[in-house]
């Protein structure tokens, strides 16, 4: 039996808090640009004053956003490289819906740049490129959808029907309050203002407010998914494919022997009372490889009641080159099966050893046949998880 006494990272409430606040002060900035741009008067006819506070607010989005791709990248347990901020869709963590937010930041540093040299730039150019703020808004309300771990929760639900609700009211307030005649400009931007979001709408409800998003998100590798409020179940042995070639090859077999060791995390507990505890590491005998084993399921006496799990093996370079599960669990010990590429599969046992402070781990791995004890659905792993509020 084993004890572990492991934590959730800081740094993922950062992360998640500053989205948050992030969302809430590009819906204010937008909103403010929008009353800006479009001389909209008071009940009293009194004009709005809001030039400055926009830009104040402007720059204190840049600050909420340098610390939420920050904590996001610091916090290792979410996969995120420096890269990723601007190079869409390379992120091992939900690489399309990072990768939207990705493409937001740098249409971000064009909107920024352009105003800082709108003088030499000129009002139309600056105003073209100032377009693509709505766009901005769009990605990032989509990557927050997509990438975020908590958006099946009601006050996420609540934070961008209100923002996103504020905001396209305030495109409507500035269409109707123009006195010039009705065009098909200003038709196609009255009905733009209204499809976009329902169509963001409808799909935030068939995809992430649903339980099972985590599972649909995740193209790739790691599946760093732990930390979401809806951790779903994975197929054993599923297959992946890998364009990786530049390294050795692993030789995972029957005779494959090598020393693991690495880190213990574990994840909240989702709607359904699971959690996620995962074991990350190098393989000695194969430096350029890491091997990551997630066992998911519901906190039993002290341990885990496992109900599904993941295990990949991944270059450094982030390419998965097997991936599989656990198919037997008992105590310390379990065996998981893993495929390559081609779909060979190949099944290795480990037998667990905690360090003195219940954080890290070593291993032996061994290549085997077959498990010699029960499956793994339903399997128990021991472990104790310090108090904490959730």
């Amino acid at each position: 039996m084993i004890s572990a006494a492991v934590s959730i990272s800081p740094l993922w409430y950062i992360s998640r808090s500053a989205g948050y606040v992030g969302l809430v002060l590009l819906g204010l900035i937008g909103i403010l640009g929008i009353v800006t741009a479009g001389n909209l008067r008071n009940a009293r006819g009194t004009k709005f004053f809001a030039p400055e506070l926009h830009r104040s607010l402007s720059l204190l989005a840049i600050v909420v956003l340098g610390i939420h791709v920050g904590a996001a990248v610091a916090d290792k347990y979410s996969f995120i490289g420096v890269k990723d901020i601007v190079i869409p869709f390379g992120s091992a963590y939900r690489p399309l819906w990072v990768g939207l937010g990705a493409v937001a930041v740098d249409l971000g540093v064009a909107v920024i740049v352009t105003s800082l040299i709108r003088i030499k730039l000129g009002y139309r150019g600056w105003k073209m490129v100032h377009w693509v703020s709505y766009p901005i808004f769009a990605l990032s309300i989509l990557h927050g959808l997509g990438s975020g771990t908590d958006t099946s929760l009601w006050f996420s639900k609540l934070l961008y029907l209100v923002v996103v609700g504020s905001l396209v009211l305030a495109i409507i307030a500035r269409l109707i309050a123009r006195q010039d005649r009705i065009s098909p400009k200003r038709i196609v931007l009255l009905v733009t203002s209204f499809a976009v979001p329902l169509a963001i709408l409808i799909w935030a409800i068939s995809g992430p407010f649903q339980l099972n998003w985590p599972a649909r998100a995740q193209g790739g590798i790691k599946q760093a998914a732990l930390t979401s409020a809806s951790i779903t179940k994975t197929a054993t042995g599923s297959t992946v494919q890998s364009t990786h070639t530049a390294l050795a090859p692993l030789g995972l077999n029957s005779n494959y022997v090598s020393n693991w060791s690495g880190k213990v995390d574990q994840s909240p507990a989702n709607g359904q009372g699971e959690i996620a505890l995962r074991l990350m590491g190098s393989l000695s005998s194969s430096p350029n490889y890491l091997l990551s084993v997630v066992l998911i399921g519901v906190p039993l006496g002290g341990g885990v009641s496992m109900t599904s799990s993941l295990v990949e093996i991944a270059a450094n370079d982030d390419a998965v080159v097997y991936k599989g599960s656990v198919i037997a669990l008992n105590g310390t010990t379990f065996v998981a099966q893993v495929a390559d590429a081609t779909g060979k599969s190949t099944t290795f046992s480990a037998s667990i050893n905690l360090g003195t402070n219940g954080s890290s781990f070593t291993a032996t791995i061994a290549g085997s046949a077959a498990p010699s004890f029960s499956n793994g659905a339903g399997g128990y792993y021991q472990q104790q998880s310090e108090s904490r509020d959730q």
